[in-house]
């Protein structure tokens, strides 16, 4: 899985029974400069949404555990929480989820070489053992997994247009 990327992102949303629950967190494998373009992550998704930053934190041990298989540097990424009406309705924003999208590309190619490829993974969606999983309901009829498939679509058509190849 992800076979010759140099890069893999796993996108996710949070979401909580308390509707209050609220920012980002991203988790990284550890390998190579996974840590180090989390934490840029981080700060970028922070900026766009305007919420608060939950951390960057190791997936080992967590329910984002899956991401240390990787062969290479993966992060895995939770921009806000599909639970919280204020937060969902960010990313119900075609404007808010481009720039969002737009910013976490920037990263990616201010920190990998020119000729890496990103592998771009949907939280949820695609999953053999369970193929009908979608992830968390957003508060506003809509699922997580719909969320993470439209920003990997953004982050993937703002990485080609700089000639990123993407799996």
């Amino acid at each position: 899985m992800k076979a010759g990327c140099h890069f893999v992102v796993s996108f996710h949303f949070n979401s909580f029974s308390d509707p209050r629950a609220n920012g980002a967190e991203i988790y990284h494998n550890g390998k190579g400069n996974a840590q180090t373009i989390a934490e840029k992550l981080l700060t970028v998704i922070t900026s766009v949404l305007k919420n608060r930053a939950r951390g960057v934190k190791d997936a080992k041990g967590s329910r984002a555990g899956f991401i240390r298989h990787y062969h290479c540097p993966a992060v895995l990424l939770e921009p806000c929480f599909v639970s919280n009406p204020n937060e969902a309705a960010l990313v119900h924003d075609v404007k808010t989820l481009r720039a969002l999208g737009e910013a976490i590309a920037n990263v990616l190619r201010s920190w990998l070489p020119d000729n890496a490829v990103v592998g771009l993974d949907i939280g949820h969606k695609f999953k053999r053992s369970n193929s009908d999983d979608r992830g968390a309901k957003c508060v506003l009829g809509d699922f997580e997994a719909d969320h993470a498939e439209r920003l990997a679509k953004v982050v993937a058509a703002s990485l080609a247009q700089r000639k990123v190849k993407t799996k």
